[in-house]
């Protein structure tokens, strides 16, 4: 007769996950939405007969997903959806070679070419003066030398790309994998790239910004794998071991 192998005990949800389950479903129940308030700990604790420690340590849990919000003598509020969650979630991932920098470019490139197409059918003029004006920054940074500027501007334009594709989950997921993955890298500012490079990546975001603004999608995308193609080209040790530091909210936003 077969011997029936030893299960492990089945862990039950903890006081506190319960907690933050009710919290999320009477979120979705009363159709809330970013800024609106939920219950205050005390109105739960009375709710659900359950401890103040075991509510402070879900609405805690909840405000480090970055869905609550909590002042001291306010109450809680929900949340714009922010990167900086996912940021940490995909530095964690880098820094334990759970995946690689390539990884990252290549989900970033997928994500980007898609946004390039789609703000090509949706960009408003406001962004078409801004990207062409950012072109510009670049152009200028190069021409002195200031790689921050240029990075700068080079960084807002894919964030106004990204907005422009009136997903609003481009920008996050945007700003999600850059943020790790530039620090991972220390992302030049020009001094491991050479004139030419750099002058064919501002060439590059010229291009994309062209045909975002000519209205042509196909076009869009093609100019941004091509741009992909030439930042991987110039980055030949991507996947080697550094490690990402720890990243600051600001830097995810």
């Amino acid at each position: 007769m077969t011997k029936l192998q030893s299960v492990p005990n089945l862990q039950r949800p903890t006081l506190s996950s319960q907690v933050a389950r009710h919290l999320l479903d009477f979120i979705s129940r009363e159709g809330l939405r970013p800024g609106d308030t939920v219950p205050s700990e005390v109105q739960i604790c009375r709710e659900l007969q359950v401890s103040r420690g075991s509510v402070r340590e879900a609405y805690r849990t909840l405000a480090a997903l970055g869905i609550l919000e909590i002042e001291s003598g306010r109450r809680p509020r929900l949340q714009q959806m922010s990167a900086y969650v996912l940021a940490q979630v995909f530095g964690y991932a880098l820094n334990t070679a759970q995946v690689n920098p390539s990884h990252v470019l290549e989900t970033r490139r997928a994500i980007e070419v898609q946004g390039a197409q789609l703000a090509a059918r949706h960009v408003s003029d406001a962004q078409k003066k801004l990207l062409n004006e950012l072109v510009m920054q670049m152009r200028s940074a190069l021409g002195v030398r200031d790689h921050a500027r240029r990075m700068a501007a080079d960084m807002a334009i894919h964030t106004t790309l990204a907005e422009a594709s009136l997903n609003p989950l481009n920008p996050l997921l945007l700003n999600a994998l850059r943020a790790p993955l530039e620090q991972l890298m220390s992302i030049d500012l020009g001094s491991r790239r050479s004139e030419k490079e750099l002058l064919r990546i501002v060439d590059a975001h010229e291009a994309i910004v062209e045909r975002v603004c000519a209205g042509d999608a196909v076009g869009a995308g093609g100019a941004m794998s091509l741009h992909f193609d030439l930042s991987v080209a110039s980055m030949p040790n991507i996947d080697s071991g550094a490690k990402a530091p720890a990243i600051a909210a600001e830097d995810a936003t």
